[in-house]
């Protein structure tokens, strides 16, 4: 939803006949939520999940769910930011997850189909010379020799 969506303060003037009523707003909008709250109460309802719902468990559910996108979202875009891309990848969700504790614990076991591996980082102990030959030991000995 965009933020026109939701003004009460309308331009338009209501019609003569229904001069008492309000302009209808969405339960969103009245929560002050992007999140549909709406659909998360059809979707509640249909599931099954218990016998009777209560009229906020919806908003609550759709609150949630709009705080927990925001953070992630966040997060990964910062990522995003420091690798100097543009794009949001599923690597970047994979690593906002991965180094926030509180959301590791909640989203842990799920595996991302498009998300590397996190890129483990070279350790000390790997040489400079990546990508040559190994000197023979003749080699190693006559520089020593030349540069004492």
């Amino acid at each position: 939803m965009s933020d026109g969506q939701c003004d009460t303060e309308s331009s338009e003037e209501p019609e003569p006949s229904h001069q008492g009523r309000r302009p209808k707003t969405s339960r969103s909008c009245r929560a002050g939520l992007i999140f549909p709250v709406s659909r998360i109460e059809r979707f509640i309802r249909r599931g099954d999940f218990g016998e009777r719902v209560g009229a906020g468990a919806s908003v609550y559910m759709a609150a949630v769910l709009q705080y927990l996108t925001y953070d992630i979202l966040d997060i990964s875009g910062n990522i995003a930011d420091g690798d100097h891309k543009r794009r949001i990848a599923p690597r970047h969700i994979q690593q906002a997850i991965s180094n926030d504790s509180e959301l590791h614990s909640l989203f842990g076991g799920i595996a991302f189909p498009q998300g590397k591996a996190p890129a483990k980082k070279p350790s000390a102990t790997t040489s400079s010379r990546k990508g040559r030959g190994k000197k023979s030991g003749k080699a190693v000995r006559s520089q020593n020799v030349v540069a004492t």
